[in-house]
This record gives structure tokens, sequence and C-alpha cells, in this order.
């Protein structure tokens, strides 16, 4: 790599394709955990694989993982943002609904855990943009 590539990788990435470094990081980890999965399984991942087989939830972390790597370089980076939410998403309520049908004893403690990092992924994303403050010159507890 020569020294101006070098330079300028940093400012290319920028703090949200740094973010979504992590994220590839975060989910080919989980890929290669779910490939290599003990057995026994534990209860969460004997609950997610009677869901879809291992395999395939493998699959869907390491593609996000590759989503999230491909769009790190590029400007236009919401479709990686959206996959990393979606599955942490659908990850976190499997197993909340696995706890609530009493196959995950803690269940809800990675529930609470995928949904929460996938609220962090959101507001990494930008989330909800705050609406613009009114200039009525008046403040209002209504108007912020």
């Amino acid at each position: 790599m020569t020294e101006q590539v070098r330079a300028a990788l940093p400012q290319r990435i920028g703090r949200r394709g740094a973010a979504l470094l992590f994220f590839t990081l975060l989910d080919l980890v989980y890929c290669l955990n779910l490939l290599t999965s003990a057995r026994p399984m534990s209860p969460l991942n004997a609950w997610m694989d009677a869901v879809a087989p291992l395999t395939v939830w493998a699959f869907c972390w390491g593609a996000v993982g590759a989503i999230c790597l491909w769009y790190a370089f590029r400007t236009y980076d919401t479709p990686a943002f959206m996959c990393a939410v979606g599955l942490k998403v659908a990850w976190g309520l499997n197993a909340l609904f696995g706890w609530i049908a009493g196959q995950v004893p803690l269940g809800y403690v990675s529930a609470v855990i995928w949904l929460a990092f996938a609220g962090f992924v959101f507001l990494v994303a930008g989330g909800i943009p705050p609406a613009a403050r009114r200039s009525s010159g008046r403040w209002r507890p209504w108007t912020l």
C-alpha cells in the first residue's frame, strides 16, 4: 500500500465505515461460532437450530458481515446498517420467544443484549434525525 493510500484510507472510511468494520468483525466471529458450535448445544443454540438450522443462521451472520465490509468503503452505506440491525433484531426476538416458550432459560439476557445492540447500530447509523427547532420567538415545551 502506498503512503498516499494509507493516509487517505481513514478519511475515506470515516466513523460510519469504521463502525461497519467493527460490525464486520463481530458478525464474522459470530458466524464462525455458530459453525463450530459445541455439541450438545446450549439451550439458545438448540432453540435457534429449531427455528432454522445453525448453518443457515451462520450464513446470515456471515453474509451480513460481508455486506458490512463491502459498504464500509462506500459513500452510501445505509443497506449495511439496515442488514446489521435486521439480523440482530431477528436474533434477539427469537431468543426472547424461546424464553417466553420456556425453552431458553436465560433467553431474556440474550434478547436484551442483541436488541440493545440493534438499537446501538441504529443510533450509529443516524437513527431518526431530530426535528428542526422552530424559531417562533417563545420557548414552549412542545417545540423542542
